[in-house]
């Protein structure tokens, strides 16, 4: 068992050692689902982001053969100490789920990323992974630690505890390869397999590239390359090798003389003739009460070898309760003989060698469930998922397909499969593309937008309602507070499963604070509908929704805004320009790789997206346009950028240097060093309440050097550290005026904070 705490902290090329070179079960169990992380290839944050992270670590395992599991704590940001992070998730709580992964897997060994000794020197996730698997080490034997868990499982005690150590924490591969590795356990894990014809550390790089959003893809590696191993806790190796005095085959009596016997007997040019030892085992399997996945392993196998094939497919992503939709059912029989197979609700069919049968059918949804993953179900409650069967902690995922019964006749055995019905697709440029079913409520309702802010004057609120019932019609309404005056209720027609419609109501504050939730309701035929669907689509994951509650923040500031005109050159994944929207302002996004310098002359402020120039190669033509811009009187934010992986260096037109300082507590004092600056007045007062309720955090990647043009206007720090003064930078250059700010204003004004709405406000307004 591999444990760290985020998805992408996982050294693959250890787990694809442990699955292809000694065909070993590994496992690797994620404290978090990444939550709260950034996302470089979209604008999904949090829930939605963990959607995304956990879709990719099941990828990422399909390819080094590992498993995934994880615990119920929520990533909720940056931590610098591990102290922090147990005290924020209730390290009893997660210690359990640690346990309870130890005692469901049974690893012999346990691998932690890190130093359980680094508090303060690193993410505080990441040494409170390494201290959490310390203790539950010893734990997990222990029948009076969580003895709620024995209902379903026993204890069990691990053989031996490790610590993967990297040049990563040595600073430099220069200092690691300096280092005395006396008393390290090494592994090359750059092992060829010839008859795969790849090493293993091109499978690991594959599968290291599945982490998309964050921006992991990376050149396969070839060759030799060791990893080392620090030993920590339990029955210490006497040689090199990490599994010395461990059995590596689980299985013994029967059950292992078949194993031996289906790899003595197997035939490369004829698989088929494996059926009755195979057969046999499963049985043997069964009697034992074997674990599913072991069971599902056999039976995987018995359709490969005998050639027979099945999906059973709709062309709908989405079905609801009682619709009936059109499905297709195909059993392909590629093997030398004739087979039988019952299927539920269809009878017996003979198929015969190398035939298939095919069938349309329709089916009526009559006894399902909606779809929505197992831990988004409830609120979080003090950072941690709320998963109502223990059971099912750790499970990376809990699907509830629609599923189609068959039993295959083997003649010497009946073995029964479950056929889960997905969305097939044939695109022209692509081929065959297959997606999960989703079921989901007769209506749903999405606003564009969390939070929507008012300057005492009424808007129009759109909501985007989506019907996957034909021939139907929804009276929309939306339910705010006392504070609120909100248009009438308004009727909407739908012909076809799938179609949209925005529906627009015009909402007003009458209250100058009025500060409400804003709650789209649905009715149709008798029923109430309330429900968003929330939907992650990437080509590299399988797609995701999420069914939440339909409903926005309304807030009623007393927010002056500039007369500005506004460009935007986006970096990765924010949603400032909407936000700036929501609030009236016109944003124009332009495209780097249509630049032509002469755009820029309508515009009073160019705003850069976060982490621009880390990922934006066209940044570095045309940032000398950009410094020109500010010099005929523009106006430039530049957001912040992480000082490894810059693009160029030139990210101001005077000299800028970032560091890697963040101030990871939301709640943290930021001292105004100029309270009579113009940031702080104008439009907007900025007083110290303003700086109440941000989320997440105050900000990261603070300037660390800076030219004497530059004013520095805040100072803050996290408890028991210097004060950083980079935090937000202005100064001038030739007419105009440069800025470069680590605020989040990209988790900020997306969460409707009043007091980043302000403050950006005034940023805005420096322009001269």
């Amino acid at each position: 068992m591999y444990i760290a705490a985020h998805p992408d902290d996982e050294n693959t090329r250890i787990i694809s050692w442990l699955t292809h070179e000694k065909h070993v079960d590994a496992v690797y169990l994620s404290l978090t689902r990444g939550d709260g992380g950034q996302n470089l290839i979209g604008t999904e944050k949090g829930e939605l982001l963990g959607l995304l992270r956990t879709q990719e670590l099941l990828e990422a395992r399909k390819v080094d053969k590992g498993r995934q599991w994880f615990t119920r704590a929520l990533d909720f940001g940056y931590s610098k100490t591990s102290t922090e992070t147990l005290k924020f998730w209730d390290k009893q709580q997660i210690l359990a789920d640690v346990v309870w992964a130890i005692r469901k897997n049974k690893p012999e060994i346990i691998i932690t990323r890190f130093d359980p000794n680094s508090n303060g020197e690193t993410h505080g996730h990441h040494t409170a992974s390494a201290i959490l698997a310390m203790e539950a080490f010893d734990l997990a034997a222990d029948p009076k630690a969580f003895p709620e868990q024995l209902k379903y499982v026993k204890v069990w005690q691990p053989k031996r505890l490790f610590y993967n150590t990297s040049w990563w924490f040595f600073g430099s591969k220069e200092n690691f390869e300096k280092s005395d590795k006396t008393g390290l356990y090494s592994i090359n894990v750059g092992t060829y397999f010839p008859i795969l014809g790849i090493s293993n550390n091109e499978i690991s790089s594959k599968s290291r590239s599945k982490h998309a959003c964050q921006g992991f893809g990376m050149a396969l590696e070839r060759g030799s390359d060791l990893e080392y191993l620090k030993f920590l806790k339990g029955d210490k190796p006497k040689t090199n090798d990490i599994f010395e005095g461990i059995n590596l085959s689980s299985e013994k009596g029967p059950i292992k003389t078949h194993q031996e016997k289906l790899i003595a007997d197997y035939q490369f040019n004829n698989p088929q003739l494996s059926l009755n030892t195979l057969v046999e085992l499963y049985d043997l399997l069964k009697k034992e009460k074997a674990d599913v996945s072991k069971l599902n392993q056999v039976k995987d196998l018995i359709l490969k070898t005998q050639g027979i094939y099945f999906e059973w497919t709709t062309q709908n992503g989405f079905g609801t309760l009682n619709q009936e939709i059109n499905t297709r059912l195909e059993i392909t029989n590629r093997s030398n003989k004739n087979i039988n197979v019952a299927i539920l609700g269809s009878g017996t069919k003979e198929i015969a060698a190398n035939d298939s049968y095919k069938a349309t059918e329709k089916l009526k949804l009559d006894d399902v469930q909606l779809s929505n993953p197992y831990w988004l179900q409830q609120t979080p409650k003090n950072n941690l998922h709320v998963v109502n069967n223990p059971a099912d902690i750790g499970q990376p995922e809990i699907l509830n397909p629609v599923k189609k019964a068959i039993t295959i006749n083997f003649d010497s055995a009946k073995i029964d499969f479950e056929i889960p019905l997905k969305q097939k697709t044939v695109d022209p440029s692509i081929g065959e593309q297959y997606e999960p079913f989703y079921t989901v409520p007769s209506f749903v309702a999405n606003f564009d937008q969390e939070n929507f802010i008012f300057s005492n004057h009424p808007k129009q609120i759109a909501v985007e309602v989506e019907s996957f019932v034909t021939n139907s019609s929804a009276k929309v309404s939306l339910k705010g507070s006392k504070d609120w005056k909100i248009s009438p209720p308004q009727t909407i027609e739908f012909k076809e499963i799938g179609e949209k419609k925005k529906v627009l109501f015009k909402v007003e504050p009458i209250s100058r604070n009025a500060n409400s939730s804003l709650e789209a309701i649905l009715e149709s035929q008798g029923k109430t509908y309330t429900q968003s669907l929330n939907v992650v689509d990437y080509p590299h994951i399988d797609r995701q929704i999420w069914l939440k509650t339909a409903q926005a923040k309304i807030q009623n500031l007393d927010l002056k805004i500039p007369a500005v005109k506004i460009a935007y050159l986006k970096g990765s994944g924010d949603e400032i320009p909407s936000s700036l929207r929501a609030i009236g302002l016109q944003v124009d996004e332009l495209d780097l790789k249509n630049w032509n310098p002469s755009l820029l002359k309508k515009y009073d402020v160019l705003i850069l997206g976060i982490r621009l120039f880390n990922t934006q190669p066209e940044i570095t033509l045309v940032n000398k346009d950009i410094w020109k811009f500010i010099e005929n009187g523009g106006l430039v934010i530049n957001q912040y950028n992480t000082n490894r992986g810059l693009l160029t260096n030139e990210i101001a037109p005077f000299n800028l240097k970032l560091g890697a300082n963040r101030i990871s507590e939301e709640d943290a004092t930021l001292k105004f060093l100029l309270p009579n600056h113009p940031v702080f007045n104008a439009p907007n007062t900025i007083t110290q309440k303003d700086m109440d309720n941000w989320v997440q955090e105050r900000g990261l990647y603070f300037a660390d050097d800076w030219d004497q043009n530059l004013i520095p206007l805040l100072e803050g720090n996290d408890t028991g550290e210097s004060p950083q003064k980079g935090i937000l930078l202005a100064g001038n250059y030739g007419k105009g005026t440069y800025v470069y700010t680590g605020l989040s204003f990209f988790r900020e004004l997306p969460a409707g904070v009043p007091g980043a709405y302000k403050l950006f406000m005034n940023i805005l307004a420096l322009r001269k």
